[in-house]
């Protein structure tokens, strides 16, 4: 079993990431309000845009948020299922060939850090911070 301190030790380290992700970017890519709840708990400060929430087509949502964001770094923070890795994958795609620069880091080393934990949506990051209690 994992100790309190193990604990204590994670969720600084996420804290970290996201005051990282507030100080070098300009959007981050949520599936819905409970993913961005949840990172906002965290501390995130920054504009966040809810892919699953938009009502719009996939088609739509990257010309606009290209559009808005072309040169600006961005983060997608879909799930780690592999349904949220395909359409992390698709959207960093379409939105580089528009100009966007996304940033691959913050997903890939919060998705190992939460693997490990056996956490797959943005939204249950929550259970970390209880464990530290």
């Amino acid at each position: 079993m994992k100790s309190f301190k193990y604990y204590l030790e994670l969720l600084w380290e996420i804290k970290s990431i996201i005051e990282s992700m507030n100080s070098t970017l300009s959007l981050i890519i949520v599936e819905g309000k409970n993913d961005e709840r949840a990172l906002r708990e965290f501390g995130l400060r920054i504009a966040t845009y809810r892919f699953r929430e938009s009502g719009l087509s996939e088609a739509i949502f990257v010309d606009e948020i290209s559009r808005v964001f072309r040169g600006k770094k961005v983060a997608i923070l879909l799930d780690f299922d592999e349904r949220g890795q395909r359409m992390a994958e698709n959207l960093s795609r379409e939105l580089e060939e528009r100009g966007v620069k996304i940033e691959h880091y913050f997903r890939k080393i919060l998705r190992e850090l939460l693997i490990k934990e056996g956490i797959r949506h943005i939204e249950e990051i929550e259970s970390i911070r209880k464990k530290a209690q």
